[in-house]
């Protein structure tokens, strides 16, 4: 036990170090800057244990998704019908405008870090199967089925959106825009109603239904998360996706954590 303790110890001091200068206090006011609102040696215990089971399972449903078998006939022998077509290229278009809008945004405000959140990822990741030279290759068509299994992910931006910090002109605007035409809402709306479009052409390969590639899928963005994003969050001590300090909640404080935790502040817009 007490080595366990020395240890625990020790890794919070390294953390601590390592990103220096993080405040205990949050300011909730803001969603930039980090806090400690679990312990440094808490962060520390996490990165390891969530690094080491993203990276094996990222690995074993990898193997088991696209191993011998009907995903990898399917991948290999997939051919598109037929040429982009106008509202295909429109769409992409968009979707260019709104991710280099987001990332002015983000330039001008000093949070260019934060184009690292798994949303712009997968918005750069359509960007990717749209642009990819070669249809009959496998990898856009792999990458397309990993977005489609985490298309949860901007849904759930556009259900819960943190607006703390949009000041600019057209922020708010290019947020939901995006994520629409991607999700089906603005750089959140693009990157929802683009896949429904993308799924229906013909160009791109959707795979069977299956708890293997949805397992892939989930687990290498969760190896994206940690330990990539932590990594960085950590040592820029600014709170990318939510790695220090999660956003407020209108819920009642001992509904959602310890009371310790003041999770009980509404948004502010």
């Amino acid at each position: 036990m007490d080595l366990w303790r020395s240890g625990y110890s020790a890794l919070g001091n390294w953390i601590s170090d390592f990103a220096p200068g993080v405040p205990t206090d949050t300011d909730w006011s803001q969603s930039v800057v980090g806090s400690w609102y679990v312990p440094p040696s808490q962060h520390g215990l996490e990165l390891i244990c969530l690094s080491l089971v993203f990276a094996l399972g990222t690995t074993y449903y990898g193997l088991a998704a696209f191993g011998p078998g009907l995903n990898r006939k399917l991948l290999f022998n997939f051919a598109p019908t037929r040429k982009a077509s106008l509202v295909e290229r429109t769409l992409f278009a968009f979707l260019i405008i709104s991710l280099a809008t987001t990332y002015i945004h983000k330039l001008i405000r000093g949070t260019t870090l934060f184009m690292l959140q798994p949303c712009h990822m997968s918005a750069i990741l359509l960007v990717l199967v749209m642009s990819w030279p070669d249809k009959s290759s496998p990898i856009p068509h792999v990458l397309f089925n990993i977005y489609l299994h985490t298309y949860w992910g901007t849904i759930a931006a556009l259900l819960f959106p943190d607006l703390r910090d949009h000041y600019l002109i057209g922020e708010t605007f290019n947020f939901f825009a995006g994520e629409l035409l991607a999700t089906g809402c603005g750089k959140h709306i693009i990157i929802l109603v683009l896949p429904f479009y993308m799924v229906y052409s013909g160009r791109y390969l959707v795979l069977p239904a299956s708890s293997k590639v949805a397992m892939f899928s989930f687990m290498l963005y969760g190896l994206y998360h940690s330990p990539l994003i932590h990594v960085v969050a950590l040592k820029s001590t600014i709170n990318i996706n939510y790695i220090f300090t999660p956003p407020p909640s209108k819920f009642p404080s001992h509904v959602l954590l310890s009371p310790c935790h003041p999770t009980d502040i509404p948004f502010s817009h």
